[in-house]
């Protein structure tokens, strides 16, 4: 921001623009997402077709003291504490737009946060074709919400509990992970509660870092109303790895802050992912010798100077050969 303000002429300073933009701070974070929602959909253009969505979890380590707004997780850059995002990213094409991000509290329920996000993406008008979602939300209230929302998704299936004791028979996603690669009919049930779903079995080959041999995982995924063989689900699945170039990407554009208060961190993702989709949008023709920290202040200025309308006016229009979808 300072950056973007020191090439603006007779600009005030970034200290005086984050003056102004922290007395405007609301309290809560859901108040702060609802007012950066509209400028994190500006850039997005008109899409013809319906679009892969990937949903994932983002972690800010934190090194603070606990509080309302962090979470604890797996040990990770020496800390268990952690400020939690969930985003939504358009996969499978050019444009990996982010649709959606929300924060998460601690022990917050997944539905809870799926449907802020699901809210945030049809808000964006983005038709969804299928919703890849990582590990972690596999659960049964995820998925009957998300048949409840009549959308097709993918979901790598988890085994939970204790395993059997040798020479016992094996029930549940154990028994299907001994068959073959294909597509099977299941049950999930817990406590009274069940669902549906079609878990694909699939194999993944790799090469041994070490020995160089090749080795065979099979991967489980929990699917419904998707279509296709187990190899063309497993690459469906594939396409969500996308989302990992992008919070590399978050991580040069987002400022960093030592600031307690989560609406604070909240507003530098979001200004991360602003920055992020208007570099897809009007930067795609800028040519390789623009990376992304370079473009962002000349982004962030024009922001600054010229309203969403004279922006998205002036700004070439780049088509795509073909749609992401």
């Amino acid at each position: 921001m300072a950056a973007a303000c020191a090439a603006i002429p007779a600009a005030p300073s970034g200290q005086a623009v984050w003056d102004c933009a922290y007395a405007a701070l609301p309290a809560r974070r859901r108040t702060l997402e609802r007012r950066l929602l509209p400028a994190l959909h500006a850039p997005l253009g008109k899409r013809g077709r319906a679009a892969r969505v990937a949903i994932d979890c983002h972690r800010v380590a934190y090194f603070g003291g606990p509080n309302r707004d962090t979470t604890r997780a797996k040990s990770a850059a020496g800390t268990h504490t952690f400020h939690t995002y969930a985003t939504a990213c358009v996969v499978g094409g050019p444009g990996r737009y982010a649709l959606g991000r929300t924060a998460v509290g601690e022990e917050e329920p997944f539905t809870a946060v799926l449907t802020r996000l699901l809210d945030q993406v049809a808000g964006a008008g983005v038709a969804v074709r299928v919703v890849l979602l990582d590990e972690a939300f596999f659960s049964i209230a995820v998925m009957r919400l998300l048949r409840s929302r009549n959308l097709p998704f993918v979901i790598p299936a988890v085994i939970r509990g204790r395993k059997p004791r040798i020479g016992a028979k094996v029930v549940g996603l154990r028994a299907v992970r001994c068959r073959g690669a294909g597509r099977y009919a299941y049950t999930h049930e817990d406590r009274g509660v069940s669902v549906r779903v079609t878990v694909v079995v699939a194999h993944k080959s790799y090469r041994h870092r070490k020995t160089g041999r090749r080795h065979a995982r099979k991967r489980l995924y929990a699917t419904w109303r998707v279509g296709g063989t187990p190899v063309a689900v497993r690459d469906v699945y594939r396409t969500r790895f996308g989302v990992e170039s992008r919070d590399r990407q978050l991580g040069q554009v987002r400022p960093r802050t030592s600031a307690t208060s989560g609406v604070i961190r909240l507003l530098w993702v979001a200004v991360g992912l602003i920055l992020r989709n208007a570099r897809v949008r009007f930067g795609a023709g800028s040519g390789s010798r623009w990376t992304l920290a370079a473009a962002c202040p000349a982004v962030l200025a024009e922001v600054l100077v010229a309203g969403p309308d004279e922006r998205l006016a002036a700004a070439p229009t780049h088509r795509h050969a073909s749609p992401p979808t």
